[in-house]
């Protein structure tokens, strides 16, 4: 990045530093699950009772199969991917539907990666 901005490696690395402290930066890195382990990825499309969509939103996240969460908009207002060893741990789905004001849950287990940055699929 110093060679493409012109600025030295420090100012790069001091700058890069201070956006992440602000938040205004982060780093979404994409890896292979299966070198460690994880053979299984499914995506959960929930929908949520908006007043209660943070809430359960927070609770989802406190579990380490979920990946990753996010708020969205649409038929579902809450999207999460997990990631584990096996189909039988996926058996999670049903503590997901018991989170408070969900009111409906779709599973979609992924078959085939046909691209991923971290590797060739």
């Amino acid at each position: 990045m110093a060679k493409a901005t012109g600025w030295s490696p420090t100012t790069v690395r001091r700058r890069m530093t201070e956006l992440r402290e602000r938040g205004v930066l982060y780093l979404d890195i994409d890896i292979n699950w299966s070198l460690f382990g994880f053979a299984t990825r499914t995506l959960l499309w929930l929908s949520v009772v908006p007043a209660h969509l943070e809430q359960a939103g927070q609770a989802l996240a406190e579990h380490p199969e979920i990946a990753f969460a996010a708020a969205t908009t649409g038929p579902t207002n809450l999207y999460a991917s997990v990631v584990c060893a096996s189909q039988r741990e996926l058996y999670l789905t049903t503590q997901v539907a018991a989170l408070p004001a969900i009111t409906h849950v779709e599973t979609a287990p992924v078959i085939k990666t046909v691209k991923q940055a971290a590797n060739d699929a």
